[in-house]
C-alpha cells in the first residue's frame, strides 16, 4: 500500500513482483491534471466546442438500431431529390463542398440522419446507412452538363430553404415536382438578350482596359460572333477546347484584318485581350481552388485540367491565327498583333467604375440571373473595381491588390443577408470576372507566337497567379465573413431561430 510522504518500496530481486500496480503514467497524470485545471476554470459549452480540435468520434454517423428504420420507398425518394438538387448545383457553378452540405441537409430533413456523400467531378454518390435491421440504400448520378445559369441555381436555392430552414419541409413529392418545374422552366428574358448581353459585356471591359469607343463597338460585334459560333458548336457537341480555339482565332483575325485595314486606329490588342477575358469567364477557375481548399481534391483536379484544356484552346487559337496572318497579310500585318501595349494603371476615374458597374451587371445578364439580382452585381463590379484600383494605387502590387479585392468581395458576399434572394456566387463571380487578366494573357501567348518561350512562360505563370490571386482571395473572404456573419446574427434579434437554422443547413459558403 502506498502511504503519502513514504517512497514506495522496491523489490529486493528483479523477479519479483510489486503487490500493487505500477505507478500512474503521464498521460494519467496530465488527464487528471487537465480535469483539476477545468474543474477550477470552466469554459463555457460554445467556447469548448471552438477550441477543441474535432475527434473520431465526433465525425462518426450516429447509430441506428433496432427496428423503427425508414422504409425503401422514402428513402429512394428522398435520395433521388438531394441527389437531384446536387446535380443542378455543380451543374450551374457551386462548388463541391456546397452541393455536399446541400444533400446531407436535405437527407436530415426528412428522417435520414445517417448518410454519406462522395462528390468527384461529374460523379455524385450518396448512401443512405439503416442500422443492423436494414441494408444501406446507395445510389448515384453523373452531372452531363456545365452552364453558367442563375436563374436555375437561385430557385434551387429558394426549394431549398423552403425545405432545410423550416421544422416542417415540404413533402418529398412536392419538392420533387417544384424542382422540376424549376429545371425545366423559360428564363426571365429571351436567349438573345443574354447574347447581347455577353456582346456588351466585352465592350465594357474592352474600356476598362484602356480601349476606346470603336475598341468597344468591335469587342462586342466580334464577341457576339463569337457566342454564335459556340452555340452552334455546342449543339454538334464539339468539345469545349476547339469551341475556345474558334472563338479565339475569330477574335484574333477579325480585330488584326481591321487594324491592318486602317478601319481601326487603335491597337487590336484590346479587342483581343477583351474577347478572351470573355471566353475566359466561363471557366471555374475559383471553382477549383475552392473544391481544393475544403477537401475535393478530385474535384479539383477534374475542374484544373478542363480549365487547362481550355486555356490551352486559347493558346492554339491566338497563336494559329497570329501565324495565319503573317502568312496571308505579310508582316506589316502581323506587326500590330505583336505590339502590346502595357495595360492602364487602375485608377478611380467614374468611367472606369461605371464601365466595372456594368460589366458586372451584364455578365450577371448574360447568365440568366434574376432581374432582382442585377443591381447588386453592378454593384459587386464596381466594389470589385474599385478596391483594386485603390490597392494599386497605395502602392500593392497586381497580384496583392487582386486578391484584397476579390476576398473584400467574397467578406460583403457573406455579410449580405439572405433575405436579399441572391447567391453568393451570382456576386462574386459578375465581380471577379471583369478583373481576369485577359491583356497578360494574350501578352504570353503572342510572345510564344514570334518563339519567345522564356517571356512567354513567365508571362502567362503571371497571368496565372492572377486568376489563383482572385480564387484564393474570395475564399479569404469566406473564411473571414463566416464568424462575422455568426456574430453578426447573434447581436440581432432572433438569433436562436438563425443558429437552429445554420445547424440544420451547415455553414454557409460562397462556393
Amino acid at each position: 500500500m502506498k502511504f503519502p510522504g513514504v517512497p514506495r518500496p522496491r523489490p529486493e530481486h528483479a523477479g519479483e513482483e510489486e503487490e500493487e500496480g505500477a505507478p500512474v503514467g503521464v498521460a494519467q497524470r496530465a488527464q487528471r491534471a487537465r480535469g483539476s485545471l477545468r474543474r477550477q476554470f470552466p469554459v463555457a459549452p460554445d467556447l469548448s466546442r471552438a477550441i477543441d480540435a474535432p475527434t473520431v468520434r465526433d465525425n462518426m454517423l450516429p447509430v441506428v438500431t433496432g427496428p423503427q428504420v425508414a422504409d425503401d420507398a422514402l428513402v429512394l425518394r428522398v435520395l433521388d431529390l438531394a441527389l437531384r438538387v446536387g446535380e443542378v448545383q455543380l451543374a450551374t457553378g457551386a462548388g463541391a463542398a456546397v452541393a455536399h452540405d446541400t444533400m446531407l441537409a436535405i437527407a436530415r430533413a426528412y428522417g435520414l440522419p445517417t448518410c454519406d456523400v462522395d462528390i468527384a467531378f461529374s460523379t455524385i454518390t450518396i448512401c443512405c446507412h439503416r442500422g443492423n435491421e436494414a441494408g444501406p440504400v446507395t445510389t448515384m448520378r453523373n452531372v452531363r452538363y456545365r452552364t453558367q445559369d442563375y436563374t436555375r441555381l437561385t430557385e434551387v436555392d429558394d426549394l431549398i430553404t423552403a425545405v432545410v430552414d423550416h421544422d416542417d419541409p415540404l413533402p418529398v413529392e412536392e419538392a420533387t415536382t417544384r424542382l422540376g418545374n424549376a429545371v425545366r422552366a423559360n428564363h426571365p428574358y429571351p436567349r438573345f438578350v443574354a447574347g447581347i448581353a455577353r456582346s456588351l459585356f466585352a465592350g465594357a471591359v474592352a474600356v476598362l482596359i484602356g480601349g476606346g469607343l470603336l475598341v468597344a463597338v468591335l469587342a462586342a460585334v466580334a464577341t457576339g460572333i463569337v457566342w454564335g459560333a459556340a452555340r452552334w458548336l455546342g449543339r454538334r457537341n464539339v468539345p469545349l477546347f476547339f469551341q475556345q480555339m474558334v472563338g479565339a482565332a475569330i477574335v484574333t483575325l477579325s480585330a488584326t484584318t481591321l487594324a491592318w485595314s486602317g478601319v481601326l486606329e487603335d491597337s487590336p490588342v484590346f479587342v483581343i485581350a477583351a474577347g478572351i477575358v470573355v471566353l475566359l469567364s466561363g471557366l471555374s477557375l475559383v471553382g477549383l481552388v475552392q473544391d481544393a481548399i475544403t477537401g475535393f481534391p478530385l474535384t479539383a483536379a477534374g475542374r484544373a485540367v478542363e480549365v487547362v484544356l481550355s486555356s490551352a484552346g486559347l493558346l492554339v487559337g491566338v497563336v494559329v491565327s497570329i501565324k495565319l496572318v503573317n502568312a496571308v497579310l505579310g508582316t506589316d500585318a502581323v506587326a500590330y498583333a505583336a505590339v502590346v501595349p502595357p495595360g492602364p494603371s487602375p485608377s478611380l476615374d467614374p468611367l472606369s467604375l461605371v464601365a466595372a458597374a456594368g460589366a458586372g451587371m451584364l455578365f450577371a445578364l448574360s447568365a440568366y440571373a434574376p432581374w432582382r439580382s442585377l443591381p447588386f452585381a453592378a454593384l459587386a463590379g464596381a466594389t470589385a473595381w474599385g478596391s483594386y484600383a485603390a490597392l494599386g494605387i497605395a502602392g500593392a502590387g497586381e497580384v496583392v491588390a487582386a486578391a484584397l479585392a476579390a476576398a473584400a468581395l467574397g467578406l460583403v458576399a457573406m455579410l449580405l443577408p439572405r433575405t436579399l434572394g441572391t447567391p453568393p456566387l451570382v456576386l462574386v463571380i459578375a465581380g471577379i470576372t471583369p478583373l481576369l487578366p485577359g491583356l497578360t494573357l494574350y501578352r504570353g501567348f503572342s510572345q510564344l507566337a514570334y518563339n519567345s518561350v522564356a517571356q512567354s512562360a513567365v508571362t502567362i505563370l503571371l497571368a496565372l497567379t492572377f486568376g489563383l490571386a482572385l480564387a484564393a482571395g474570395v475564399s479569404v473572404g469566406e473564411q473571414v465573413g463566416w464568424p462575422l456573419q455568426r456574430l453578426i446574427r447573434r447581436l440581432l434579434p432572433g438569433a436562436a431561430e438563425d443558429r437552429a437554422r445554420d445547424a440544420r443547413r451547415g455553414r454557409p459558403r460562397v462556393f
